[in-house]
C-alpha cells in the first residue's frame, strides 16, 4: 500500500468520525502496513482486522473501538496508545511495547503476549486475557 493510499484513507476515516462530507469508515483488513510511523493517529472504530501492523510506531494513537482481530502487531510501539474498547482477540502481541497504554475494556482473548512490554497492574482492566504459554 502506498503512502498516499493509507494517508488519504485516514483523512477520509477523520472526516467520517467528525461527520463531514466524503467521509469513510478506514477499512484496512488484510492490509500490511508493517513498519510505518503512524504516531498519534486517529484509527477509533477503524476496522482493521488481521492487518499486519508489526514493527508499526503506534505511539500515542488512538484505536479505540478499532477491530484488530487477528491483527500482526509484532514489535509494534504502541506506548500510550488508547486502545479502550478495541478487539484485539487472537492478535499477535508479541514484543511490542503496550506501557501506558490505555487497555480499559480491551479485548484480548487468545493474544500472544509474549515477551510485550506491559505493566502488569493494567491487565484487570482488559475483558479477557490468555496468557502465553512461551511458544
Amino acid at each position: 500500500m502506498a503512502k498516499e493510499t493509507l494517508a488519504d484513507i485516514v483523512a477520509a476515516h477523520g472526516r467520517w468520525l467528525r461527520g463531514e462530507t466524503g467521509g469513510a469508515r478506514a477499512k484496512l483488513d488484510h492490509t500490511i502496513v508493517a513498519g510505518r510511523d503512524l504516531r498519534g493517529w486517529n484509527l477509533r472504530d477503524a476496522s482493521m482486522r488481521e492487518t499486519d501492523l508489526s514493527g508499526c510506531d503506534l505511539s500515542g494513537a488512538d484505536l479505540s473501538h478499532a477491530s484488530l482481530c487477528g491483527a500482526n502487531l509484532r514489535g509494534a510501539n504502541l506506548l500510550g496508545a488508547n486502545l479502550t474498547e478495541a478487539d484485539l482477540s487472537q492478535a499477535d502481541l508479541r514484543d511490542c511495547v503496550l506501557d501506558g497504554a490505555n487497555l480499559s475494556g480491551t479485548d484480548i482473548w487468545r493474544s500472544n503476549l509474549h515477551g510485550a512490554v506491559i505493566n502488569p497492574e493494567t491487565l484487570h482492566k482488559v475483558l479477557c486475557c490468555v496468557m502465553p504459554t512461551g511458544k
